[in-house]
C-alpha cells in the first residue's frame, strides 16, 4: 500500500481528475515520481498549464501523504490502482477511465455477471415494485447488481439484492465515508459486508452536483448490461444510459405509463432501441447468460433464436396443451409447431400424448 500513497496525494489535489493523473503518471513513469517533481517538470505534461502546476505545487505541500495512509488504514479502505492486476478491466475501455478506486468491502470484477439498475429518485410505486423484483430475480441468476446508493430505485435495488442473499456494488458521487444520502448510511454498512462501497474521490470529497456524471460512468462501465426502471425526460439514469450506449453495453428500459412523468424516460430509451423489459428473463436472455430457472432447469440461450427464446420463457414445466400456449404466444399455428418442432430437436420440448408440451 505504501506505493500507492503517491496515487493518493495525486488523487488529493482538486485540479486533477482521471485524464490528467494518468497523463502525469505516464509522462514520469511512476506515481512516486511525479509527486516530487518540480512545477517546471509539470508544464511539460499535456494538459498541464502553468497555472494548473502551480496549483498543483501549492497544494501538494499542504498533503501529508502518511497522514493520509494511516487515514485509509483505520477506516479499512483499500485503494485500487489503475495498474493494479484486479483493477477492472472493464473500466481500462470507457472515455476517462478512472486513475484509482477507493474501495470499502470485497471489490472483484473480473466476472462479467454484472447488470447495472438505475432510476429516479421520485419513484412510483410501480417503479419499486419493478426495481424490487429485477434485482431480486437477477441476483437469483447469478447477477451482481451495480447502482448508485441514491435514493428511490437505486435503492431498491440494492436492498433487494440484499435481501435475496446476492452481491451488490455501490458507486458513489462523494468520498466513500461520506454516505449520500445519510438515510442510507445503514443500507451502505450492509453492503460493505455482502459486496462494496467504491468511489473515484478520495475521503472527505463532499456529494458536489459535478461527480454524479463522473459516477455515473462508472455504473455503466462496470456492468455489461444497465437496466433503466424508470426515469424522467432529463435525468441522472439517462446519463447512464448514454454511458453505457457509448461503451457498447446492452441498455434495457421498463415500459412505463405514458401519462407518468416517471417513465417518459423509459419511454423514450425504448423507442430509440433499448431493449423492452417485460420481465427479468428478457434481460438474461438478451444477455446470452445461462442459468437455471425456479424448477432448476438450465438453458444457455446463445443455442436458441429469438422466437426460441420467446417460446421457453412462456412454457411451464409441468405439461401445457397446444391451445393454451397459442394463446400466450400469438403466434400462428403453422409457426409454433416448427417452433416447438425445433426446440424438440435441440432437447429443450418434450412432446407428450394429447397435444400436450413441457420444458425437458
Amino acid at each position: 500500500m505504501t506505493y500507492k500513497k503517491y496515487w493518493v496525494g495525486l488523487s488529493s489535489i482538486s485540479c486533477l481528475g482521471p485524464k490528467r493523473i494518468l497523463n502525469i503518471i505516464n509522462h514520469f513513469g511512476t506515481a512516486q515520481k511525479a509527486w516530487h517533481a518540480s512545477r517546471e517538470q509539470f508544464v511539460e505534461v499535456e494538459g498541464i498549464s502553468q497555472k494548473i502546476a502551480s496549483q498543483i505545487e501549492k497544494e501538494r505541500k499542504n498533503i501529508d501523504l502518511s497522514i493520509k495512509l494511516k487515514q485509509l488504514q483505520d477506516n479499512d479502505i483499500k485503494v485500487i490502482t489503475y495498474e493494479d492486476e484486479n483493477y477492472p478491466q472493464a473500466l481500462k475501455y470507457i472515455h476517462y477511465p478512472p486513475a484509482l478506486l477507493y474501495v470499502k468491502g470485497e471489490f472483484n470484477f473480473q466476472d462479467q455477471k454484472v447488470v447495472g439498475i438505475v432510476g429516479t429518485r421520485k419513484y412510483t410505486s410501480y417503479g419499486k415494485r419493478v426495481a424490487t423484483k429485477i434485482a431480486g430475480s437477477l441476483t437469483r441468476f447469478g447477477f451482481t447488481i451495480v447502482s448508485g446508493l441514491a435514493r428511490g430505485i437505486d435503492t431498491f435495488a440494492h436492498r433487494s439484492t440484499l435481501d435475496s442473499g446476492g452481491r451488490t456494488v455501490a458507486v458513489l458521487g462523494c468520498g466513500i465515508d461520506v454516505i449520500y444520502p445519510r438515510q442510507n448510511i445503514n443500507l451502505a454498512r450492509e453492503i460493505v459486508k455482502e459486496g462494496a462501497l467504491i468511489s473515484e474521490f478520495p475521503p472527505g470529497t463532499p456529494p458536489a452536483a459535478g461527480n454524479f456524471p463522473r459516477r455515473n460512468r462508472i455504473i455503466s462501465g462496470l456492468a455489461y448490461g444497465l437496466v433503466v426502471v424508470e426515469a424522467a425526460e432529463k435525468s441522472g439514469a439517462l446519463i447512464t444510459a448514454d454511458y453505457a450506449l457509448e461503451q457498447g453495453k446492452d441498455v434495457f428500459a421498463v415500459p412505463g405509463n405514458i401519462d407518468s412523468p416517471y417513465s417518459r424516460g423509459c419511454n423514450k430509451l425504448i423507442k430509440e432501441g433499448a431493449v423492452m423489459v417485460g420481465n427479468p428473463l428478457d434481460i438474461v436472455q438478451e444477455m446470452g447468460y445461462d442459468f437455471t430457472d425456479e424448477s432448476g432447469l438450465q438453458y444457455n440461450f446463445a443455442d436458441y433464436t429469438d422466437e426460441e427464446k420467446r417460446l421457453l420463457a412462456v412454457l411451464d414445466p409441468q405439461p401445457m396443451h397446444i391451445d393454451e400456449i397459442l394463446k400466450r404466444n400469438k403466434l400462428s399455428s403453422q409457426k409454433l409447431n416448427s417452433l416447438l418442432t425445433s426446440l424438440e430437436l435441440k432437447g429443450a420440448v418434450r412432446q407428450l400424448i394429447g397435444k400436450y408440451f413441457q420444458k425437458a
